[in-house]
């Protein structure tokens, strides 16, 4: 490999805080995902069926699209930073690869 290239996680932590590059180059940020709240409605629509109300068929249906946008978006960002931990920075012109 080429002395004017190097991994961009070790370049981005050898940066200074106050360089102008470390906002540039910083990792994509890792939100957290929480699976309790449509974990929680889940089990509120199931008790609504069971106690005999169509409403809990929709609140279920609703909570598990909740919780698939919720686990698609987790698998978005961990592939934005497996990329991310991957890539190349050229020292020369101050690109990714």
């Amino acid at each position: 490999m080429s002395p004017n290239v190097a991994d961009l996680p070790h370049y981005w932590a050898s940066l200074p805080a106050d360089s102008p590059l470390k906002g540039r180059y910083a990792p994509p940020e890792v939100p957290q995902a929480s699976y309790w709240l449509p974990l929680a409605a889940v089990a509120v629509g199931v008790l609504l069926l069971v106690g005999g109300s169509l409403a809990g068929l929709l609140v279920v249906a609703g909570a598990g699209a909740w919780g698939a946008l919720a686990w698609r978006s987790a698998q978005q960002v961990e592939a934005k930073r497996t990329a991310w931990e991957s890539s190349h920075v050229c020292l020369a012109c101050t690109g990714t690869f």
